[in-house]
């Protein structure tokens, strides 16, 4: 990573050192209550079991599609209330679609992206800082892990709202067009880590 020139730091003498320092310290204790490497997280993190009905050729009322901030499968309909969206293509692959490439939310669109080829399910312990591809279909293979960033209302008071998860989808019934995986989604608002119990990031 390269860094940004900085300028030399000069270290101020008497009484504007001392309001430097106060300064600086207040500023840290307010963005402590923001960086998930200081705060304290509430909700741990726990791998779960999921099955999922493609996005076409399947009843409306079943469902589809992830809603992370709930930990939960949930249907596609017009309230946009998921984050990424299961289909099942004409090769067999598992199709990936965040809620924006489903279609447009009148209440506005969020961003979310999936990132692959970064090892297995058990292998991913947090999720990676970059390598997401935003607003476009990922197709994985059963087996093939992956991470989400979804970008929520949720921690819309957060410097960093996304939350993150890590799937895989372990089989298909392509007869049925279901799915069978499971995920560990951290709903702690900007916290990377997908160990299981509580992150400490």
């Amino acid at each position: 990573m390269k860094l940004a020139h900085t300028l030399p730091f000069r270290r101020p003498a008497g009484p504007q050192r001392l309001t430097l320092v106060a300064l600086l310290a207040a500023m840290c204790t307010v963005a402590a209550c923001d960086d998930p490497y200081t705060a304290k997280a509430s909700y741990e993190n726990a791998s779960q079991a999921f099955q999922l009905y493609a996005l076409s050729g399947t009843a409306t009322n079943l469902s589809s599609a992830l809603l992370l901030p709930v930990k939960s499968v949930t249907r596609v309909d017009g309230t946009f209330a998921f984050d990424v969206a299961f289909d099942i293509n004409a090769a067999g692959k598992i199709m990936v679609i965040p809620a924006n490439v489903v279609g447009q939310n009148t209440n506005g669109a969020r961003a979310v992206g999936v990132a692959t080829n970064i090892g297995s399910y058990s292998a991913i312990l947090e999720a990676p800082l970059g390598g997401y591809t935003f607003d476009s279909v990922t197709v994985v293979s059963v087996g093939q892990a992956f991470v989400i960033k979804a970008q929520e209302t949720a921690c819309g008071g957060s410097m960093t709202p996304y939350l993150y998860a890590k799937a895989v989808v372990d089989s298909l019934d392509l007869t049925k067009r279901t799915m069978f995986g499971h995920a560990t989604i951290n709903i702690n608002c900007g916290f990377r880590s997908l160990r299981d119990g509580l992150p400490a990031y």
